[in-house]
């Protein structure tokens, strides 16, 4: 834990300004990217559903909801994703309710997940936990939530690389967390609460990680603001992390560099005072370059 932390109140706004633009240009793009898959999803679901189901409701005209929870059971539990997501998808247009349908609404959340379509598996997830707020399940399908916010790797490129959570979209690490930590909270004795608590801890150092690389890459190209402003929140959201210290030290060097010498200084104290073995101590942060696909892993 940082005892001290320097505050540089009298630059903060100029910060902010300066670097909104460059801040709100990244995160528009990822959004923009993510609005783009889903709304390609959503006209292939669409334009295939009717087509695709109705074999199925053929198939299964005057089943019981029972029997009908049964085949697509037994579908998921042979991991026949395709057939066991027709059948739920039909399960869940015709007995919409009843303890069936809403077991059905997870079952069908996992089957999406598991056909690597997770943009379709949250939304359902969403929709039960509105629905069904007391559900006895509930544990599970907020840890399905944030499971798969954890392991959604958003493309081909992530798997063959073996990507770091870090070097993934913060929102979904963040989206996965809240998940995880209302496991935690509000069931503690859930079979799934433990393993929540150990992917919080792996998510607070991942989306710290993910800060000082960005603060990292802003000092690249001598963008100090931004670099500024991606240690402060840092410093300020994952204060317990080994990150704290690196980002410390990034913070000495960009206000030298902005002419700033007193903060400057004083935040030098500050990393000596916390980090007396640092090896900043004597020697400045300088940015070290390094191969694309291992950036995320010094």
């Amino acid at each position: 834990m940082v005892k001290t932390i320097v505050s540089p109140s009298k630059l903060s706004e100029i910060f902010i300004l300066k670097s909104g633009v460059m801040e709100k240009d990244i995160k528009l793009r990822s959004y923009l990217k993510y609005i783009l898959a889903i709304i390609v999803s959503s006209i292939v679901l669409v334009a295939c559903s009717s087509d695709n189901l109705d074999p199925i409701r053929e198939e299964t005209k005057g089943w019981t909801v029972e029997k009908m929870y049964n085949e697509a059971n037994e579908q998921l539990t042979k991991h026949n994703w395709s057939k066991a997501i027709k059948l739920y998808e039909v399960l869940e247009a015709t007995y919409p309710y009843g303890t069936y349908a809403q077991q059905g609404m997870l079952d069908l959340a996992f089957a999406y997940y598991n056909s690597d379509t997770p943009e379709l598996a949250i939304p359902e997830i969403d929709m039960f936990i509105r629905t069904y707020p007391t559900n006895v399940n509930m544990d599970y399908a907020l840890y399905l939530k944030g499971y798969i916010n954890y392991y959604n790797d958003n493309g081909l490129l992530a798997r063959f690389s073996k990507q770091d959570l870090s070097e993934r979209d913060p929102k979904g690490l963040k989206d996965a967390y809240a998940a995880f930590a209302e496991v935690v909270t509000r069931f503690p004795q859930s079979k799934y609460a433990p393993d929540s608590s150990e992917k919080m801890n792996r998510l607070v150092n991942a989306l710290a990680r993910g800060e000082l690389f960005r603060a990292r890459y802003y000092m690249q190209i001598k963008a100090y603001i931004a670099g500024l402003n991606r240690t402060q929140l840092l410093i300020k959201s994952y204060p317990n992390t080994i990150y704290v210290e690196e980002a410390l030290a990034i913070q000495v060097v960009a206000y030298r560099e902005l002419g700033e010498l007193t903060l400057s200084q004083q935040t030098q104290e500050v990393l000596n005072i916390n980090f007396p073995q640092s090896q900043y101590k004597n020697h400045p942060w300088v940015f070290q370059d390094m191969p694309w696909y291992s950036f995320w892993r010094s």
